[in-house]
């Protein structure tokens, strides 16, 4: 992965998706292999270690505390109170129910919130595992446009989506895993119709 590049990773059910971002993002240690980042190797360093490095990783489900509200959640990562103001300028929903508890909030917009304050403070890395799982249409659109706005500030994110059309319209690069293996790897504009169904079948050789 490259700064400023969207690499999706796409693959059937067990394909060993969730497994390749858990071990990208060092919750997981690698059976084998080397994981390196600006070409310094972080292979044995843990997830808290890797996440100070500026390699974070977005799991399935939202990551907010549910009992804290809006802008008390943002307060955890963003101190400046100007950082939150331009969070607020960005999502007027999330402004509109700063004083909300978070679990109130839809999944849409929990979602937002758990991912917003990364654009005040880009990561060099961010791994999303099923992203707009579970979001309505519109919120998944608002959800791309964020990861397009990291890209331009130089963040390499590494999107694993079951949706594999959505994740096309942003993705610069595209990896089909099988069995635990890339089976193929190369831009968007190279990708087949037949390879992205066989990826699907478990069948690509």
């Amino acid at each position: 992965m490259r700064r400023g590049e969207i690499l999706a990773l796409l693959g059937p059910n067990g394909a060993g998706k969730s497994t390749a971002c858990r071990v990208a993002a060092g919750a997981l240690p690698a059976g084998d292999g080397r994981v390196l980042v600006a070409g310094r190797d972080v292979t044995r360093e843990g997830a808290v270690r890797r996440s100070r490095g500026g390699v974070l990783l977005a799991p399935e489900g939202r990551g907010i505390f549910p009992s804290l509200d809006v802008e008390e959640n943002l307060a955890l990562h963003l101190r400046d109170p100007a950082e939150r103001d331009a969070v607020f300028g960005r999502f007027p929903r999330l402004r509109e129910r700063r004083r909300v508890p978070a679990g109130a909030l839809s999944g849409g917009e929990q979602q937002l919130l758990a991912l917003a304050p990364l654009l005040q403070r880009p990561p060099r890395v961010l791994i999303a595992d099923e992203p707009s799982l579970g979001l309505a249409p519109r919120v998944v659109d608002e959800v791309y446009e964020l990861f397009v706005e990291l890209r331009a500030a130089g963040t390499a994110l590494l999107l694993v989506e079951e949706k594999a059309a959505g994740i096309l319209g942003v993705a610069d690069t595209v990896a089909y895993l099988s069995q635990g293996r890339v089976s193929w790897c190369g831009p968007r504009a190279d990708v087949e119709a037949d390879r992205l169904t066989e990826a699907y079948l478990g069948m690509v050789r």
